[in-house]
């Protein structure tokens, strides 16, 4: 008597699309920008998904790609304009020296 085979899960799979250089060049961007965000895992899966709807740059092709760098950029620049507004509210709530401390350094 066999063991039966347990079924697979369902994963959805990569398609082979060509590596052009555009290709190439989103994906870089892509990973450079989620390393930068600090997305890994399960968070930089949710992010591409709520972007592009698709959990993997695998399962994108060029134009979803670009649609997941812009995103990318847009958290980015959102964060940063954030960073830019956090000294001026430090100052209001903390003495100067604890609010340098907490000042990004450039």
């Amino acid at each position: 008597m066999t063991k039966p085979i347990s079924p697979k899960t369902h994963r959805q799979e990569a398609p082979k699309l060509p590596l052009t250089p555009r290709r190439k060049a989103l994906l870089a961007r892509v990973h450079a920008l989620a390393k930068e965000l600090g997305l890994e895992g399960d968070g930089y899966r949710l992010v591409l998904r709520a972007l592009t709807g698709k959990p993997s740059c695998a399962l994108m092709d060029e134009e979803e790609l670009y649609e997941a760098a812009l995103g990318l950029e847009a958290l980015r620049q959102e964060r940063e304009d954030n960073s830019a507004q956090a000294p001026g509210l430090c100052r209001q709530a903390l003495p100067a020296s604890r609010c340098a401390k907490l000042r990004p350094r450039s």
